[in-house]
């Protein structure tokens, strides 16, 4: 059996979890060990279920961050934890498209937590990832902007604008906002926040959202593969 909750409220996602191993406990009994990506791996956990499935014995696991770290290597054996009597549950803080439907598909229970308003409400929020390079925060805030309806054309305008920006202080480092024609806001914000980039990395980022998409490919998953690369 397979439960998935994805959300970047760490808290609620726990919450959320307890809720289904309690579901579970109602009716079963069983064990529950709690992991992380750094404590098993997704061939443990299908030696598990096989070994537990022969003894009758049943077991649930609660797995923090493993798609992150092994998501092929998870998909793979998705199947044969589904069927296992025990219950598995992965807690993510957030997943693809193509990861949602492969859980889905094998009718797992899927709970995403809504982001909290104030974070919704951010139009600036992703570029402020972007330009700190927090590649986790940025994965998770473009897929909820997905979810929005926030077409990713429009997300890859407000990228590029950023970026540009960025390129613009990096090249001119002694240059005021004034100078750049920024504003001082943007241009304190965009500085103080670049030292994870340089020329050569935001030049190539730009140039790449822009016209690196293959003929005939999908902007959103052309976006995907930049920040998950970058």
């Amino acid at each position: 059996m397979l439960a998935l909750v994805v959300g970047k409220n760490y808290s609620n996602v726990k919450k959320e979890a307890a809720i289904i191993v309690a579901n579970f406990l109602k009716v079963n009994k069983a064990e529950v060990e709690y992991h992380t990506a750094e404590t098993i791996e997704p061939i443990d956990l299908k030696y598990r279920a096989e070994g537990n499935s022969l003894f009758g014995d049943k077991f649930i696991y609660v797995v923090d961050g493993m798609l992150d770290q092994y998501r092929d290597d998870l998909i793979n054996v998705l199947d044969v934890l589904n069927l296992s009597p025990n219950l598995f549950v992965f807690c993510e803080d957030s997943i693809n498209k193509e990861t949602e439907k492969d859980f889905t598909n094998l009718k797992a229970k899927f709970v995403s937590i809504k982001a909290d308003e104030k974070e919704r409400d951010n139009p600036f929020a992703i570029t402020d990832a972007l330009i700190t390079k927090d590649k986790k925060r940025m994965w998770y805030l473009y897929r909820k902007e997905l979810e929005k309806g926030e077409s990713p054309e429009a997300i890859v305008g407000r990228l590029a604008w950023a970026m540009k920006t960025l390129v613009l202080i990096l090249k001119n480092p002694k240059s005021s906002a004034t100078e750049l024609g920024i504003s001082p806001f943007v241009y304190s914000k965009t500085k103080s926040g670049s030292s994870k980039w340089d020329i050569v990395s935001s030049q190539k980022f730009y140039t790449d959202l822009l016209f690196g998409m293959p003929n005939g490919g999908e902007t959103e998953y052309h976006l995907e593969k930049l920040i998950l690369t970058m």
